[in-house]
């Protein structure tokens, strides 16, 4: 590359493709470093649907780096712990403090948080708009890219060519440069919904509002969780439901599949399950791990290279991770993206790909019957706190990205 093409190189935007969490923090953090950055996002508006994320005491310290970590402390709610009870029988199956002195030293006084959805995007986007180099730009689609030697654009619904210095894609499940990279690769289909659904804390079941943590109730092909949002004016509460072969969810059958399961279920999930409305859900998939995150100047990022079920409430949470990860590879790298985007993928493979699987673990356990859950609330029941701790240590202990 000559000097001329050089200068034109490093004028060019970082283009982000996609605005939700993972792009808005990719966004953010090589904004932070001086980089032109570029965001796509397809709706009219960057937002997010408006629903509680928990962010995990990993996650915390990464949302330090990016200058929001106090804020993101003040607008979320601390839980004081998970549990996990049967539905069927009421019987507790594991209970996880999260505030007691062994939990701030084994993860390094950070916390855990349960926070909506559209507070920790406005955080974000606030920061972000407070950076004069980082262009945010709606209702723009992307539909793929095109490399030819040194040139790299990403290629508008509407037709445009938006060149680029490097594409990060964080386009989500489903995401179109993936499948431009990964062609025939498709999502994980599991079979279940979602339901989601926020009540005022004093339309909350009585029971329900008692709780100060994240409390979860599952049975076969079924789980309930719900949890505290905005000074505990709120309650999250989401249900999963495994959809009956040939059953369509705007059906009757459907309504009468939830109201077997409502009515065998204990008083407090059972309360919870009437206040949940069925007027809109959301098919639960993932992706299978790979190794091949990138190419060239153009890389996956977040749910786009890791999509993973909610088991460990980690989807938003490894977004983050990726997104300081990276942008600590480019203090070192400068505009090396490629050499960046390879240092990426082989930093973050193995902990997203185990986040993938032992959620696909736990959701068979989350949901299993007879015999099976007879084990599990064996096993489980003889787990004290620091065992799971000790379980979760690989997850929950902070990284040290550039360390």
């Amino acid at each position: 590359m000559t000097r001329a093409q050089d200068a034109a190189a490093r004028s060019l935007p970082v283009v982000i493709v996609g605005g939700g969490v993972g792009g808005v923090c990719t966004a953010l953090a090589l904004g932070r470093q001086g980089r032109r950055v570029m965001l796509l996002e397809q709706a009219d508006q960057i937002g997010a649907i408006g629903y509680g994320v928990q962010i995990g005491p990993n996650v915390l310290p990464m949302l330090e780096r990016l200058g929001v970590g106090q804020s993101v402390l003040e607008k979320g709610y601390q839980p004081t712990e998970i549990r996990w009870c049967d539905i069927a029988s009421g019987a507790s199956l594991a209970e996880i403090p999260l505030h007691t002195p062994e939990f701030a030293r084994r993860y390094g006084g950070s916390r855990y948080i349960a926070i909506h959805r559209v507070d920790l995007h406005q955080l974000l986007l606030a920061a972000c708009e407070a950076l004069p180099n980082v262009e945010l730009n709606q209702a723009t689609a992307v539909q793929g890219y095109r490399q030819d030697g040194e040139r790299l654009v990403v290629l508008s619904a509407d037709g445009r060519e938006i060149e680029a210095a490097a594409v990060i894609a964080s386009d989500g499940l489903r995401s179109r440069i993936r499948a431009q990279m990964q062609p025939g690769d498709l999502p994980r289909d599991t079979g279940y919904v979602a339901h989601r659904t926020i009540v005022p804390m004093d339309q909350a079941p009585a029971l329900a509002r008692q709780r100060t943590g994240v409390t979860m109730w599952s049975g076969p092909g079924f789980h309930v969780i719900y949890y505290p949002l905005r000074g505990r004016t709120e309650l999250n509460i989401v249900m999963v439901v495994r959809v009956p072969p040939g059953i369509d969810c705007e059906s009757a059958a459907y309504r009468d599949h939830i109201a077997a399961i409502e009515a065998g279920a204990q008083a407090e999930p059972r309360e919870l399950i009437e206040r949940v409305s069925l007027e809109r859900r959301w098919s639960i998939a993932d992706r299978d791990p790979i190794r091949r995150w990138t190419d060239g100047r153009v890389t996956l990022l977040g749910d786009a290279a890791h999509a993973t079920l909610q088991s460990l409430a980690q989807g938003a949470g490894m977004a983050i991770e990726d997104a300081v990860v990276l942008a600590s590879i480019l203090d070192e790298a400068g505009d090396d993206y490629a050499g960046a985007f390879e240092r990426l993928q082989r930093a973050r493979f193995l902990r997203t790909a185990r986040v993938q699987l032992e959620s696909r673990a736990l959701w068979d356990v989350f949901h299993c019957d007879g015999l099976d859950a007879e084990l599990r609330a064996m096993q489980w029941g003889e787990r004290t706190p620091h065992d799971f701790y000790r379980c979760l240590d690989w997850l929950w202990t902070p990284l040290h990205p550039g360390a």
